[in-house]
């Protein structure tokens, strides 16, 4: 037995969809199945500090401080340097 479900999506990843689904066939139902099995298995298997947001909310003050710094142009710290390298200490 199946079940509907409804989805507001993106006209981008509609876009990304479509494309995949004309290459490789299959349905947008399997699709959508197929990949909410991954990401729930990911989320039961994965410890959560390893999971990475797709996407991040900002709110307007955090915005506004995101764009100032960037705009500043200030060398990175020290903590993100060790990060690009790849370090932990």
């Amino acid at each position: 037995m199946s079940v509907h479900i409804s989805a507001q999506i993106s006209a981008e990843t509609k876009a990304q969809v479509e494309t995949y689904l004309q290459r490789r066939g299959g349905t947008k139902a399997r699709l959508v199945e197929d990949a909410l099995l991954h990401h729930l298995a990911a989320l039961r298997e994965l410890p959560e500090d390893v999971l990475i947001p797709t996407r991040l909310v900002l709110t307007p003050a955090g915005l506004d401080d995101l764009a100032r710094r960037l705009d500043a142009d200030e060398p990175p710290t020290q903590a993100l340097r060790e990060l690009m390298d790849g370090r932990d200490d």
